[in-house]
């Protein structure tokens, strides 16, 4: 039996309201850009309020991995900003 490896390309873009709030989450996710690995790379841009990721990916488990990491990542982001703007308002 053959085993077919399927790759390929995801863009996500998120409206986050406002463009300051994605720059600091740009800024905050661009570690995770910069990590070294052999099955995906991610790349995260800012226009306006809007943030890009796009995501590429040489086998389908490492993209769900990839996707499922940087939307968590951004998910506990946004709490912590709300969190933090909350108690200084």
């Amino acid at each position: 039996m053959d085993s077919i490896v399927l790759g390929g390309d995801a863009v996500i873009e998120i409206d986050l309201g406002s463009e300051e709030r994605a720059k600091i989450l740009q800024r905050a996710l661009e570690p995770e850009t910069n990590a070294i690995t052999d099955r995906s790379t991610t790349r995260v841009s800012v226009s306006g309020s809007k943030m890009t990721l796009k995501i590429s990916a040489n086998d389908l488990t490492a993209m769900r991995a990839a996707i499922n990491s940087f939307l968590s990542w951004i998910s506990a982001c946004e709490r912590t900003l709300d969190s933090v703007i909350g108690q200084n308002p």
